[in-house]
């Protein structure tokens, strides 16, 4: 049934998967460099993680077209199925640890009865929860920083809010490498590909 569909699924793109989350990754230790340099400034540090969720958009957008492109040939050739929404099930898949993070800020904070500045100090079960889903936040998803501190401070909702963008990106991206239809110039190199 679906879950051997889910476990093919997941077999068959583990790399690409993986390469979505080793991307996020790279964005992170990027969105947390910039956090430091901008952090004092309430509108530096919105607009560089503005600027380095964007920056992450554009890589998972090009590394998921190419993907569409790939298979374009042999959806063409009916040697392959075509499904509008591989590139969704694939975020949705390098997501995991992100909707993770966004379940344990949603526990913690609706499981606490008291706060402190808008988070969790009590039952202490619940603020390190909530403290848990923070520190890893901020460790795999540092390009958002500055949006979910200066636009939704710190409300735990924010966490599964930002997995949005990713996942329409991911799923618009396959649809368009698929049918061969580009928003982003091809790069220099691969004119001759085409």
């Amino acid at each position: 049934g679906t879950h051997r569909l889910m476990k093919f699924f997941f077999k068959d793109n583990s790399y690409s998967i993986f390469k979505m989350f080793i991307n996020q990754i790279g964005m992170t230790i990027f969105g947390i460099a910039l956090s430091f340099a901008t952090s004092e400034n309430d509108t530096l540090f919105l607009l560089s993680s503005i600027f380095g969720a964007c920056f992450y958009m554009v890589l998972l957008y090009t590394m998921t077209w190419d993907i569409g492109y790939e298979e374009k040939i042999r959806i063409d050739a009916k040697r392959l199925k075509y499904n509008r929404f591989k590139g969704l099930y694939m975020s949705l898949y390098a997501n995991i640890p992100n909707f993770i993070i966004a379940l344990l800020a949603l526990i913690g904070f609706y499981g606490a009865s008291a706060f402190k500045n808008g988070t969790p100090i009590s039952p202490g079960w619940a603020a390190d929860v909530y403290g848990v889903g923070r520190l890893i936040a901020s460790l795999i998803e540092g390009m958002y920083s500055g949006i979910v501190y200066v636009v939704f401070n710190f409300n735990p909702w924010a966490y599964l809010v930002i997995i949005i963008p990713s996942l329409i990106t991911c799923t618009v991206a396959y649809i368009a490498g698929v049918k061969g239809f580009r928003i982003l110039p091809a790069p220099k190199n691969e004119h001759n590909r085409e």
